[in-house]
């Protein structure tokens, strides 16, 4: 019996907050590097796909057809073309 207790962990309410605490910010950056990859993928997606919308206009494609295959609507277009 006295082995077991050896190796019981006593702490105080301080120090489980503390764990708490410091296993929280761990979670808190696994989650937030995971939401940032996903943002720069998206953001990739969407500077790929404006480069793409404006190398179309350029070799003379109509915007109904940069429409289809960008996925940008009309309006979008119309701004990538005025950004040049």
């Amino acid at each position: 019996m006295a082995q077991a207790e050896k190796t019981k962990e006593i702490i105080t309410f301080g120090e489980l907050l503390e764990r708490w605490k410091k296993e929280g910010r761990e979670e808190g950056r696994k989650v937030g590097r995971k939401e940032g990859i996903e943002e720069g993928k998206r953001e990739g997606q969407f500077l790929e796909r404006r480069k793409m919308a404006q190398k179309m206009t350029n070799a003379g494609l109509d915007i109904e057809t940069i429409i289809s295959l960008t996925g940008f609507s009309e309006d979008e277009i119309k701004q990538i073309l005025k950004e040049g």
